[in-house]
């Protein structure tokens, strides 16, 4: 069996769907944490390398849509971006045959801008999160099967010359 970009895109996608709820269930937790809680430890907290996903996900930037201005901080659409990282992914998933090409081409740009920009600030900040790496990696595995699929679908087809019929 041969591996193409078309047939290994759908573990990225649910392997993206799995880690980005994973990220929303430790945004919540350490987001609504209580003082009578027990203290709290992701699985991609892992001290001995130095690597903090809670921290991460902490951080301003942690929900896009309020940090570009897009939404006020507090409004009903100031998600978190594991959120939109589980509709991206069940967009690949499900919804992306029913769609035109270059709908998901923009989309998954979007979504390749934004992991740099986020990876960008982990630098920066030096923090290691292990599965903004990942989704990372996952986006642009999904980006590069967009454009492939957008420059195939921007080729022109050689049509067959009608056939002509002889008395």
């Amino acid at each position: 069996m041969t591996y193409s970009l078309k047939t290994t895109t759908w573990p990225f996608a649910t392997l993206g769907v799995i880690l980005s709820a994973y990220a929303l269930y430790v945004e919540h937790k350490i987001s609504h944490k209580q003082p009578e809680d027990d203290e709290f430890s992701a699985l991609c907290d892992i001290e001995s390398i130095g690597a903090s996903c809670s921290s991460a996900f902490s951080l301003p930037e942690g929900k896009m849509m309020s940090y570009f201005g897009i939404v006020p901080e507090g409004h009903l659409l100031d998600i978190p971006n594991a959120f939109l990282g589980v509709l991206y992914y069940t967009y690949w998933l499900a919804l992306r045959p029913m769609f035109p090409v270059p709908l998901t081409t923009a989309i998954s740009t979007l979504a390749m801008m934004s992991s740099v920009f986020l990876a960008y600030k982990l630098l920066v900040l030096q923090e290691l999160c292990l599965l903004c790496l990942s989704t990372h990696l996952i986006n642009l595995r999904l980006v590069l099967r967009a454009y492939a699929d957008y420059s195939k679908s921007k080729e022109p087809t050689i049509k067959e010359p009608p056939k002509i019929k002889r008395i």
